[in-house]
């Protein structure tokens, strides 16, 4: 089987795969919602708005798996494999500002303090637990990528809410300890964030075609150097399509006498060194 083939047949299950994450995501996001708004739990109405931009992460998700098996075109030679680091990118930023207002939000209400149903928390809390973890069940069987990982975390991020909602109200029914709802808010979004960030800047790379992590330009030039001391290797790119198709553009300034095995030489030990395949290496020789 074909590397575009391989690459396809794992876009094709986690598309499964994500249209029962979402729709279980969605479902259950409306309910957290409402319950929320009726206990007057910050982290429970949290929790909904967090799982609703899971729901519409998911889904970008989805069209993300959808676009990537569509194949290339004229005008779009590398296809639509760019889509899923884009749909990364996205959901890592709601990953951040999402959090970052349910802070401003928790803020506020340190200032104005509001009544809590601590026993709607607990059921609500402990269903979307289950929900979350059924949800990161159901993505944990599909085959990782960027796109896969950025869904995942938002399942993860929504578990770690419903835990802490669970929690909190345990602590308000036994201590009346009212004020670890925002705190606890604040406490789950700064982890949140931090995964986000980490997403974003990983998918903002691919964006930008920076060199991918684990490839080191410098160690390419040294190994090509040693070939043949009548060639000069003056440029070295590394860049990828998405995660799983990495390319390799090399130009090298040689003598005529060598040219003609050079370009084998080079792709052979690129492709030994680095482990891109050789039809993703194109090497410039004059």
């Amino acid at each position: 089987m074909s590397a575009a083939n391989v690459q396809n047949h794992h876009n094709n299950k986690n598309k499964k795969l994500f249209i029962w994450a979402a729709g279980l995501t969605l479902t259950f996001a409306l309910i957290e919602i409402i319950y929320g708004f009726l206990s007057g739990s910050l982290m429970i109405i949290g929790d909904g708005v967090h799982m609703s931009s899971d729901a519409i992460s998911l889904i970008l998700s989805l069209v993300a798996a959808i676009m990537a098996t569509k194949a290339a075109t004229k005008k779009r030679t590398f296809g639509y494999k760019r889509f899923e680091p884009i749909a990364a990118f996205i959901n890592g930023l709601t990953l951040i500002l999402i959090p970052l207002y349910i802070i401003y939000e928790a803020i506020n209400r340190m200032i104005k303090p509001v009544d809590i149903v601590p026993e709607q928390m607990i059921a609500v809390g402990v269903i979307g637990l289950l929900i979350n973890a059924l949800v990161g069940y159901i993505l944990s069987k599909g085959d990782s990528n960027l796109n896969m990982r950025s869904a995942i975390l938002h399942v993860f991020a929504d578990m770690i809410t419903s835990l802490s909602a669970v929690i909190v109200a345990l602590a308000i029914i036994l201590f009346d300890f009212t004020w670890l709802d925002p705190v606890g808010s604040i406490i789950t979004s700064i982890i949140i964030i931090r995964g986000g960030i980490s997403i974003t800047k990983e998918s903002f790379n691919i964006l930008m075609e920076g060199t991918p992590e684990g490839y080191s330009v410098d160690k390419i030039k040294q190994s090509l150097q040693s070939i043949s001391e009548e060639m000069e290797v003056q440029d070295v790119k590394v860049w990828c399509v998405n995660e799983a198709e990495v390319y390799t553009m090399i130009r090298v300034k040689s003598s005529e006498g060598i040219v003609k095995n050079l370009q084998k030489s080079i792709k052979d030990l690129v492709t030994k060194s680095t482990k891109i395949p050789t039809e993703n290496i194109f090497v410039d020789l004059y």
